[in-house]
Order: structure tokens, then C-alpha cells, then sequence
């Protein structure tokens, strides 16, 4: 097996993985570089063929350290235990090149979300927290409409129907206005639930970087003339993935986040799609008692929950690394203190 660097990855590989697969995507490597952000790609190829595939990015600390990220990856489709173990080595050998060659900042690790748990390898690493969802629920499109809305706990399909009675207008849009629309709405769910949100620019990137190709979808509900509940999604590979979703919580009794699930389910449906993805759950662990309210509102769309290996740091300097847990520790600490 060899690895190249920065060759853009095979369609025909990504749309093997349901979950996540975007995020290793060249189109997310548009979304990034948008925004200013480095990243990199590599591919592992076997026989002329495509085996796995990461894309990372650097991602700033205090003290001009940095570390590099792979969202999701890397995406590793291969089985044989040895085979694994060689290509993890070859990207982490091909990562630590890079990281020898930036010369602004130092790196002191390097997190990977694979689809595959790493083993034992030489490099000192350890599971860490996560930072895309571990945990997800796909709904399989490739059975019947009526199947898919027959698999809904009974609550989810009466709030469709009773929404459905209202005089709730869908649209879609991926243009400044339907910007416009979601980011309205996410301000007003992040002061609402006292939660950070992303910028307005991190959602207009991800619009650019898709272009004319359809790849990023705004869906809004507006009742009497106004917005009232947005969902983002990527139309990408096998896969409709829910991405971010705000409402108006003034107008939560109208159920709008119900009907937009059930839309987007029946348009991904309609182009072919395979799955639905609804893009985050709550742990089993209870690691995250904050996810819980709207965990129990995705699951009540039926679906199978799957669960990924998690997040692993691979340490290059383990003194400044310590350094780092114990700070983002402290942080965690405090926030938790907060009222």
C-alpha cells in the first residue's frame, strides 16, 4: 500500500459510508479553506484502488501550538487486522510529515475519528472526547414511504398530522435569503437555551462551498409571514444529513420541527437517497445530560442508532499535551459550574 498527499478522494469510495462522509469530503475541504482554515488530504491506495482516505486541518492553541483534526476520519475500508494496522501507520507517517513542515506552529497531537478503532501502534495515543457526534440515527430510505412514517412513535406522527392541519408554508433555499432565514433563528435558539452557536460566516461557507451542485439545503417553516423553525441539511454521497436546526420557541406548540423532518425524509427519498441521518444523540454513557431533551425528540422518527469507535489523540509531545488536558479540563469544569 502507498499514501499520496492531497489527492482529492474517489465519489465512488465516500458514498460507501453512511454517516459522516462529507466531512471528508473535497466539498468540505472548500468549506474550510473559505474560512481561512489549512487543510489536507490524503488517500490510501492498494492495488490502484482507493482503501481509505483523510482529510485534516490545523486547528490554533495559545502559546503558538496547534494540533491537526480529521472530522470523521479517517475512513478506512478494509477489514483484514493487518492491513488496519498498516494503514494507520502510513497516515500517521504522512500526518507527521506535515507536521514537521508547517513552521508557524508547533503541533502537539493529532485527534482522528475513524471509522475503524486504531491498534496498538507505536505512536502513544489515547481515546479522548469526541468532537463530532459518537452516536447517530439513520433512517433506511430505500423501504416504502408508509413504512418509514409506520416506524414513527405514535406522538411523531400525530404532531405531523396536527401540524399539517395548520397553515405552516415549507421552502427551501440555498441562497442569501434562506441564509437569512436560519441564522435568524439559530440567535434566537442559542439565547433561548444558552448555547454557543457557530458564526453566520461558518454557515455562509458551507453554503459557497457547495455552489450550484445542491449540496447544502436550508429548509424553513414560516406561519402568518414569518420564519419559525430551520433545519440545514447535506444532500452528500448515500446520505441526507441533518446537520443544524433552530426554531422559534414562542411557536413550539405549531410542531414546525416535526413537519421538516417529515419533508426533508420524503425529498431525500424522492433523489434517491439512501439514508436519512439525524446527525447526533445522546451517549449511552449519559456524558452529555444536555443532549437528552432532543435525543428523545429524534428518536421518536424511528431509525437504527449507530455508534462510532469515538475520538484518539496521537501525542507528538506529550509534556505540552498535559498541558492542554488540563486546561480544556479546568474549562470544562467551569463551565459545568455555571448556573
Amino acid at each position: 500500500m502507498e499514501v499520496s498527499l492531497n489527492i482529492r478522494p474517489n465519489q465512488e469510495f465516500l458514498n460507501r459510508f453512511p454517516v459522516g462522509a462529507f466531512l471528508q469530503s473535497r466539498f468540505w475541504s472548500r468549506v474550510l479553506t473559505l474560512q481561512g482554515i489549512k487543510n489536507w488530504q490524503l488517500n490510501v491506495v492498494r492495488h490502484q484502488e482507493v482503501v481509505a482516505h483523510c482529510l485534516l486541518y490545523s486547528h490554533k492553541l495559545p502559546f503558538g501550538k496547534s494540533y491537526l483534526y480529521a472530522p470523521k476520519g479517517p475512513l478506512i475500508n478494509l477489514s483484514e487486522p493487518t492491513e488496519v494496522k498498516e494503514t494507520f501507520a502510513l497516515i500517521l507517517s504522512q500526518i507527521r510529515d506535515i507536521t514537521i513542515a508547517t513552521e508557524k506552529r508547533q503541533e502537539i497531537f493529532c485527534r482522528l475519528e475513524p471509522n475503524i478503532a486504531p491498534p496498538p501502534l507505536d505512536i502513544p495515543w489515547q481515546a479522548t472526547t469526541n468532537i463530532q457526534p459518537t452516536t447517530t440515527l439513520i433512517i433506511d430510505l430505500e423501504q416504502s414511504t408508509e413504512n418509514i412514517f409506520a416506524q414513527f412513535k405514535e406522538k411523531a406522527r400525530y404532531n405531523i398530522r396536527v401540524a399539517e392541519k395548520k397553515n405552516l408554508t415549507v421552502e427551501w433555499g440555498h441562497d442569501e435569503k434562506a441564509l437569512k432565514q436560519f441564522t435568524t433563528l439559530t440567535k434566537k435558539t442559542s439565547l433561548r437555551h444558552r448555547i454557543k452557536s457557530h458564526e453566520s460566516q461558518h454557515y455562509r461557507a458551507i453554503l459557497e462551498a457547495s455552489g450550484d451542485d445542491g449540496i447544502t439545503r436550508i429548509a424553513w417553516i414560516t406561519y402568518n409571514n414569518k420564519p419559525i423553525a430551520a433545519h440545514l441539511y447535506i444532500f452528500f454521497g448515500s446520505t441526507v444529513t441533518y446537520l443544524h436546526g433552530a426554531m422559534d420557541y414562542r411557536q413550539r406548540n405549531l410542531m414546525a420541527p416535526y413537519v421538516l423532518h417529515w419533508q426533508a425524509i420524503q425529498q431525500a427519498k424522492q433523489e434517491g437517497f439512501k439514508y436519512y441521518d439525524m446527525w447526533g444523540l445522546a451517549p449511552a454513557d449519559g456524558s452529555k445530560p444536555s443532549w437528552e431533551g432532543f435525543s428523545r425528540f429524534k428518536r421518536g422518527f424511528g431509525g437504527q442508532e449507530l455508534v462510532a469507535p469515538g475520538a484518539f489523540d496521537f501525542i507528538y509531545i506529550p509534556t505540552w499535551y498535559n498541558v492542554y488536558s488540563q486546561l480544556r479540563n479546568f474549562k470544562s469544569t467551569v463551565r459545568n459550574l455555571r448556573p
